[in-house]
């Protein structure tokens, strides 16, 4: 099941418009007396004092970005709550790409739960990653899946931290597609074809694939997959300096390299992964790295901090009345959702016929 949202009426436009100017208002005409340590108030307060700290924080010694790579790969637009905005992974590279430069961020925490996606996104993630480690210490951590471009996104990190039990490697590329050629001659069903090349309707569903066309696809998936486990390799070996250890190291990663997928423990005795821990690990981990590069004292760790390239329209809101929208939207998105089920292949909208790569 999907939900599709119609395009906002300009009254519609209006009155939400009001009701954020109103919110703000109201946000601020509340008064400042000191309510009782166990209600609501002291904990929105609390909350406020936080948020207060940490930009202090933020503007003396700096502090890590946490970023966040959650769900298929994909370039395709994501429909929300306000229309089209970028999808997920869009967002992290651009984030990336930001956390690189930005003064205050002396580290990058990539947290990947991803079972992977497109070659072209991925290997962007993989491009940003790059940048960022060039210029500030970068630790990805696994968590349920971090497979196919998920782990192409991560080996670009300075260091891996998984779970014993995350699902990761699946280094493999692969493209399918269906042909009901029996089922439409049974039926007495023709598809007329006019095509200005043997190659133009590749991968039609109405025929079988032709020797030259199954050889022409094996030929991209070929090329395709050497990017894919030069990438691997490049970063899971460019730090060792032994080179009968960096043998040794790509035999392992290459006798594994067919697709399978491994738990977080198999890949750190074939070094696709460089520590076994939970996110505690990878920031403490991340401090230390940090610390190390730009010589920064202090025993306490710098404080973590969720980084996104855009800022959202409900941050800006009262703390209180910015939860309640929170809570009644996601209510009636799952009421919607009851009973659906979500699939983890991003297949394409904009183009339902035409093949869309994936990494399994």
């Amino acid at each position: 099941m999907s939900i599709q949202v119609s395009p906002q009426k300009p009254w519609f436009s209006w009155v939400l418009l009001g009701f954020c100017v109103l919110a703000v208002v109201v946000g601020l005409a509340l008064p400042a007396s000191k309510p009782p340590a166990n209600s609501a108030s002291a904990n929105a307060s609390g909350e406020t004092g936080d948020k207060i700290v940490k930009t202090i924080q933020k503007m003396s010694g700096g502090y890590l970005a946490h970023i966040k790579l959650q769900g298929p790969i994909s370039m395709e637009l994501d429909d929300s709550l306000f229309g089209q905005e970028k999808s997920n992974a869009v967002g992290v590279r651009d984030a990336l790409n930001e956390a690189a430069e930005e003064d205050g961020v002396k580290g990058i925490l990539l947290t990947i739960n991803s079972p992977g996606g497109t070659v072209a996104m991925s290997q962007e993630l993989n491009a940003a990653v790059t940048r960022a480690r060039a210029k500030k210490p970068v630790v990805v951590y696994m968590g349920d899946t971090a497979a196919s471009g998920g782990y192409y996104t991560a080996c670009a990190a300075d260091e891996i931290v998984a779970n014993p039990g995350t699902l990761t490697a699946s280094i493999g590329v692969i493209m399918s597609g269906l042909s009901f050629q029996e089922l439409t001659n049974k039926l007495g069903i023709k598809a007329n074809t006019v095509k200005s090349g043997k190659f133009k309707d590749l991968m039609s569903p109405y025929r079988n694939a032709t020797p030259d066309e199954t050889a022409l696809l094996q030929g991209l998936i070929n090329s395709s997959y050497q990017q894919f486990i030069g990438a691997v390799l490049d970063g899971r070996l460019r730090s060792i300096k032994d080179e009968a250890t960096k043998a040794s190291r790509e035999a392992s990663i290459r006798a594994i390299a067919d697709g399978r997928v491994v738990t977080g423990e198999q890949g750190l005795a074939v070094g696709l992964v460089d520590t076994l821990g939970d996110i505690d690990v990878a920031h403490q981990h991340l401090d230390q790295r940090a610390k190390a590069k730009f010589k920064i004292g202090g025993k306490e760790r710098l404080p973590l901090e969720n980084f996104d390239s855009h800022h959202k329209l409900l941050e800006w809101l009262p703390i209180g009345l910015s939860s309640s929208i929170n809570n009644g939207v996601n209510s009636a998105l799952q009421g919607s959702l009851m009973g659906s089920t979500q699939s983890m292949v991003p297949f394409s909208v904009s183009h339902p016929k035409q093949p869309l790569w994936m990494m399994e």
